[in-house]
């Protein structure tokens, strides 16, 4: 009997599979604690319009991204840190202000998706890599003083 997982069964298959399983564990075991409902065309068409839904939305996503990515080449963002008396800095510009500068330019961007080895300690320009999406990423430049 064909059977739609509803939830994860150990040593039968994952949720959103379809199993082929023997009929008395899918009707007394399967079925009857709600961990899967039998293959029908309702829910092959269910399921294919979730998957359908799912690239669509990736795309989407995808392609947001790519726009984003548009909107940050080439851009030099401005961070201004304190400097003491022989010009060194005070701290250092971390992930987090690099994203609070590019947000208030307008371009919302999270601190995660910037790719920062380690924190800027000193004053110069410097390439910073975002991993919007997969396998899409932005250049920038941010200019620290």
């Amino acid at each position: 009997m064909k059977v739609l997982l509803l939830q994860d069964v150990k040593g039968t298959g994952k949720k959103g599979e379809i199993v082929n399983v023997n009929d008395g564990y899918a009707n007394n075991f399967l079925i009857k604690k709600n961990l899967a409902k039998t293959v029908d065309n309702s829910v092959l068409l269910e399921k294919a319009s979730k998957e359908a839904s799912v690239e669509r939305n990736k795309a989407l996503d995808k392609q947001a991204a790519e726009k984003k990515a548009q909107e940050l080449k080439g851009k030099t963002f401005k961070i201004s840190a304190k400097l003491g008396d022989n010009g060194k800095m005070f701290g250092a510009i971390t992930s987090k202000e690099i994203a609070e500068a590019v947000t208030n330019a307008g371009i919302d961007l999270d601190k995660k998706q910037i790719d920062l080895e380690s924190n800027i300690k000193a004053t110069g320009e410097y390439t910073i890599e975002a991993k919007l999406y997969t396998g899409v990423i932005a250049r920038f430049k941010i200019l620290v003083g």
